[in-house]
């Protein structure tokens, strides 16, 4: 394709990289499986983009195109992928291509699923987004894959759940609740019989959502919203308006001193018995599972009594109760649930960062994995840098959009020796993690940051369960494994060809007003 246009090259031709008729015919005549014209399809067309891609061309008098000096055609002709009447173009080239693809060499990998496949019409027919590959190329970790993505990715250990959701998996949002998060939390709104106390930051459409909240309503629950308003009464979520009118008894931080702090909690109370929280929004790009979380579900009267409290705090008064630094420290103790042990805090009078997260990367051994949306604080990069140096195994996923603002610690964290990799997805590494040692699972609301731990309404729970941080540890270096190293140096740009998907997503994942083709990294 040449500005907007087509050059055909007349008299020659190639194989299809997919199954087709005009395939299926060529193998017939040359004597070769529809598989193999399949693959050797596929590795001329890698040729071409390798040749000419992003190259300044321009076309002769022969309405032939070279790049420099070079004629495309004559370089066709002889690369072993041309044919001319069903015949090669250079039968020497051709069978040097075919006796690699006659070993085996190859297999199809799916990049949606992170399954391979020996090249067949049966595996590839369905598949919408495969790349053919050399077996040797192939990662150890895509070969044998620590967590393969058609497992659940919730673990259930009795009075705990965790849920998480994968950006690696899911290209484009859509208005679903299809993410095992958004069902859990769907599942516990129609449970509810008395109560349901939602602290969420902000709220874009899903509809199963909206309808399990009014039929709530309809069977008598007692609905309450706390969410964030900046002094404008706005949200940063165009739909924050359509769930404060369905739960009307709701408050926001509008009043507060502190203008420039958000309520940035996520969590729910189902009738003083179950607690939701996470990393996860009520957004659909969250519960559509097109951003990466991880959510606990803890099914303890002790856990909602505390943070019924820190929602109380909230919720007082006529115009909205406490926010930010206004609010009291809430007492609590550890909590001990069967063989699992929970610490809370609550941004920002707990101090998290100081009090839990901190110690806990001084004491680490072995290592220290972390998926998270942004990490600006100097004093956990530090921590962390201490860390590496002492022998701590110390990984990193951040997001591509704020691994690039100003006060992202990435570049300190590589130029220490640390591994940081940028996700390159559509979708935003939104977790805000940490599992240490095989021992302590970090999840919650809470960035690492000063207005994480200083400014803004947050909760956190550190869990001190080997279960957990095991599984926790898996899903990690699955989707470790997903990404290229090659990010672990560049950062990857949110919206444009870096990022898998985020040119076709509908969604404007650099948030400069631009989507999709409009964007120029897009075009």
């Amino acid at each position: 394709v040449l500005d907007n246009g087509e050059l055909k090259i007349n008299n020659l031709d190639c194989f299809d990289g997919f199954y087709s008729d005009k395939n299926s015919k060529l193998s017939k005549k040359l004597g070769i499986s529809e598989d193999e014209a399949f693959i050797l399809g596929n590795l001329g067309k890698y040729w071409a983009e390798n040749l000419v891609k992003n190259r300044r061309v321009y076309i002769d008098d022969n309405s032939d195109f070279r790049y420099n000096k070079y004629s495309y055609k004559t370089k066709f002709y002889y690369s072993g992928y041309c044919l001319t009447d069903g015949e090669p173009c250079y039968k020497q080239g051709f069978e040097n291509r075919l006796s690699g693809v006659r070993k085996g060499e190859y297999k199809v990998l799916d990049l949606d699923s992170n399954n391979v496949y020996q090249p067949s019409y049966s595996n590839v027919k369905n598949l919408k987004n495969y790349l053919v590959i050399r077996k040797s190329h192939l990662p150890k970790k895509v070969l044998n894959p620590i967590f393969p993505i058609d497992k659940a990715r919730i673990l259930d250990i009795g009075d705990i759940k965790i849920y998480f959701s994968d950006l690696t998996s899911k290209l484009k949002p859509d208005r679903t609740c299809s993410s095992d998060i958004c069902k859990v939390i769907l599942k516990n709104i129609n449970k509810a019989n008395k109560s349901i106390d939602i602290a969420i930051y902000g709220y874009s459409r899903v509809p199963e959502i909206e309808t399990a909240l009014n039929n709530a309503i309809k069977r008598g629950v007692k609905l309450r919203l706390v969410y964030d308003l900046n002094q404008k009464g706005e949200n940063i979520y165009p739909d924050t308006n359509i769930i404060s009118s369905i739960i009307s008894d709701n408050k926001t931080d509008k009043a507060s001193f502190e203008s420039n702090s958000i309520m940035h909690n996520k969590f729910y109370i189902f009738d003083d018995e179950v607690l939701i929280t996470g990393s996860a929004n009520l957004s659909h790009t969250d519960m559509s599972g097109f951003n990466s979380n991880s959510v606990a579900v803890i099914n303890s009267q002790e856990v909602s009594k505390i943070y019924k409290a820190e929602f109380e705090q909230m919720y007082r008064g006529k115009y909205g109760g406490k926010f930010h630094n206004d609010k009291a420290v809430i007492p609590k103790n550890k909590i001990v649930l069967g063989n699992t042990e929970l610490e809370i805090y609550f941004s920002p009078k707990d101090k998290a960062l100081a009090n839990a997260v901190l110690p806990l990367i001084k004491n680490a051994k072995s290592y220290i994995y972390a998926p998270i949306f942004i990490l600006s604080d100097r004093r956990v990069s530090d921590e962390l840098i201490s860390a590496q140096r002492r022998g701590v195994d110390v990984k990193i996923i951040g997001d591509a959009l704020n691994s690039s603002v100003k006060h992202s610690k990435h570049n300190l964290l590589r130029a220490s020796g640390i591994m940081f990799k940028t996700e390159n997805f559509a979708g935003k590494m939104h977790s805000k993690s940490m599992i240490i040692d095989d021992t302590y699972t970090i999840i919650g609301s809470m960035n690492f940051s000063n207005a994480g731990e200083n400014k803004n309404d947050e909760n956190l729970i550190v869990i001190k369960d080997s279960r957990i941080a095991r599984f926790y540890k898996d899903f990690f270096l699955y989707q470790w494994g997903k990404i290229d190293n090659k990010w672990l140096k560049l950062t990857a740009r949110a919206e444009g060809h870096d990022s898998l998907g985020s040119c076709d997503d509908g969604i404007d994942n650099n948030y400069d007003g631009l989507i999709d083709k409009a964007d120029p990294a897009c075009r």
